[in-house]
């Protein structure tokens, strides 16, 4: 796989920072227009990979299962029927504005900047399920490569996750995750993978390259260092497009916080209302409907996966 360009670490540290990269959209003059109006027009120009976007986060039940009883009104915990190995479910406290993990894998570490003022709900339950090693030693499931952005999106976070089967991987328990980052383009991010409910389990993507998401997934942080780890893994010698079980296994030996501060001043802090978990009914990612669009390639490298 072609890199998808190399760039200096300091251009990604701000981002990661603030993933609005200056000043957030709700405090930009007029920004909401031109927001709209540069989505509209990414939107019709990555119509194209509409449908290779939506495989990247189909639901394949990997990790929904039907939520239950709720246990804790807090971010809505609720009961979930999950195979394989599960965790008592958390009362969620608010995490610190900025957490900065690293997770060791097989191919390398990446450190990952969480944004708990972003998606508190997100970030307070990653890093539970990190803490009491939910996470480690487990292989990721799939892997996903394109010629257009995002290059790469690597799902993991389900310990024994089987593509055969119809069970349920994740912790036990499922919880609302935020939607705020909803149409804000990003790039490098690690993203929480939603049911049509806007609820979340233990499975997460690491997404390479610019995105702009939709309600579908929940953003809560951007990667700080390790960028040729992921390029490292959807560097295929055979193709640029797949989409499966990752070619070379990729094994999670474990995910640590390494620091944590809080934001001064709240210059990023989310406006009422737009950073909260979803509603129940709020419109489902649908196929055909990407999760992520993209900056395209030339039309002729706009290609579906192999297999």
């Amino acid at each position: 796989m072609e890199p998808s360009g190399t760039r200096a670490e300091t251009e990604h540290e701000p981002v990661a920072s603030n993933p609005f990269g200056g000043t957030p959209p709700w405090q930009r003059r007029g920004g909401w227009k031109r927001g709209l109006a540069g989505l509209g027009a990414l939107v019709l120009t990555a119509g194209s990979i509409a449908g290779v976007s939506w495989l990247a986060f189909r639901d394949d039940g990997g990790d929904e299962s039907e939520a239950g009883d709720v246990i804790y009104e807090q971010c809505q915990v609720s009961e979930a029927d999950d195979a394989g190995r599960t965790v008592d479910a958390p009362r969620l406290d608010t995490p610190a504005d900025r957490t900065i993990v690293t997770i060791e894998t097989s191919h390398g570490n990446l450190e990952v900047m969480l944004w708990g003022d972003l998606a508190p709900c997100g970030v307070a339950a990653f890093l539970h399920l990190s803490e009491v090693g939910f996470y480690d030693g487990h292989d990721c499931d799939r892997l996903t490569t394109q010629r257009v952005m995002p290059t790469a999106i690597l799902h993991c976070g389900s310990p024994g996750a089987d593509p055969e089967s119809e069970e349920t991987h994740g912790p036990g328990w499922r919880y609302q995750a935020e939607v705020g980052m909803a149409g804000v383009d990003v790039q490098d991010v690690l993203a929480l993978v939603t049911d049509e409910s806007g609820n979340a389990g233990s499975a997460f993507a690491l997404i390479r390259g610019q995105a702009v998401p939709t309600a579908g997934v929940s953003i809560i942080g951007g990667v700080i260092d390790g960028y040729e780890v992921l390029d490292a893994i959807a560097a295929l010698p055979e193709t640029v497009e797949h989409d499966g079980e990752p070619p070379q296994p990729v094994t999670v030996y474990s995910i640590t916080v390494i620091e944590e501060t809080d934001v001064p001043g709240g210059d990023v802090a989310p406006p009422t209302g737009e950073q909260t978990p979803t509603a129940a009914d709020q419109t489902p990612t649908t196929p055909g409907t990407d999760a992520f669009t993209g900056d395209p390639a030339p039309e002729e490298t706009a290609t579906a996966p192999a297999g």
